[in-house]
């Protein structure tokens, strides 16, 4: 098998990483993982030019059949992006600080065991998110959670005066942001307005500081799951964040959520958007699902499991979806 391996150096640098081995010390383990299983990639390495898309993009050009990613979520993010719409699937060792896309597909933060997937796991087409334009595999979000993403990369950075400076950015940025007024379009049907601090739009369950924000979400059931915060105070927001961290009840009630296509917000004044935790200007933004676009290697038990669905599972999903759609547009007023 034809297989290119790009390889993050500077992945797992963070105090907040699983892994803590030396670059190097990865790299030999991966490559004896994946020599033990007669497979020989061709190893590229990620750099401040080109984080893997481009490196990718040309692999699959040439043939590759498979091109792993050993890094973190922006490394992965990078290499999917080079990989859309061929015929080269993704394979994923998770060494990176959160790793959400490894844990919504259930593939282990144990490098052999990543390895032992790859080989032995099978091929799925998986789903992506474009926020104007720009790709996302786990989140797009509008208000306070875009806000905050800066926050959120200083205080996963190395070094503890850049976690401190995070925390204290990241306080700073939810006491003094304000709830917005959006208007929301779904589906391309009736527009409605809701005031929230928040709208999430999820490809995959978690996201963030490895949140379990969407359980509902399914990578490749051809919807995204759109979580509007609405009635959250500071403290309640902190309180979810907290709860869900820990493996708890979220503050369900307090959250509208829907499955959708497509969906156009607009907000007065416009708010902060980002795409996987890149700023991405602000609103107005057009945020729509691109199914099945990405091929990638996951364990035999996910292909059948809540993790992705089954073609039954995914038409009663987008049946369902479109029926609540219908009902919600025959609500009045014109409010989620």
């Amino acid at each position: 098998m034809q297989t290119v391996l790009i390889l993050n150096p500077t992945s797992g640098e963070s105090a907040l990483a699983t892994h803590h081995e030396a670059p190097e010390t990865n790299e030999e383990r991966i490559l004896a993982a994946l020599r033990a299983h007669q497979i020989e990639p061709t190893v590229l390495y990620t750099t401040v030019e080109d984080p893997g898309k481009e490196m990718a993009h040309q692999a699959a050009l040439d043939g590759a059949e498979m091109v792993i990613a050993a890094g973190g979520d922006g490394t992965l993010h990078a290499v999917a992006n080079g990989l859309l719409n061929t015929k080269c699937a993704l394979g994923i060792i998770p060494i990176g600080t959160m790793n959400n896309i490894a844990c919504s597909l259930a593939i282990p933060d144990d490098i052999e065991k990543a390895c032992e997937i790859i080989v032995r796991g099978t091929t799925s087409r998986i789903d992506v998110g474009s926020i104007n334009g720009h790709i996302f595999l786990e989140v797009a979000g509008i208000g306070l959670e875009a806000a905050l993403f800066p926050a959120a990369e200083e205080f996963k950075s190395k070094g503890m005066h850049s976690t401190l400076h995070g925390i204290v950015q990241g306080l700073r940025t939810l006491i003094t942001f304000q709830p917005t007024n959006f208007t929301i379009t779904f589906d391309g049907k009736k527009r409605r307005r809701v005031r929230a601090i928040q709208i999430s739009v999820c490809n995959s369950p978690y996201y963030g500081a490895h949140f379990r924000f969407a359980p509902n979400a399914v990578m490749d059931d051809g919807l995204l799951d759109v979580l509007i915060y609405r009635k959250f105070s500071k403290f309640d927001y902190m309180l979810h964040a907290l709860s869900i961290s820990q493996g708890r009840r979220d503050l369900a009630p307090r959250i509208s959520r829907r499955k959708i296509k497509t969906i156009q917000i607009e907000a007065e004044p416009p708010v902060e958007i980002h795409a996987d935790g890149e700023q991405k200007g602000t609103t107005p933004a057009t945020i729509s699902i691109q199914p099945g676009v990405l091929q990638v290697r996951v364990p035999q038990n996910t292909a059948k499991g809540p993790n992705m669905s089954s073609p039954t599972h995914k038409k009663r999903a987008i049946f369902q979806g479109a029926v609540e759609n219908e009902q919600n547009q025959e609500k009045g007023p014109a409010y989620v």
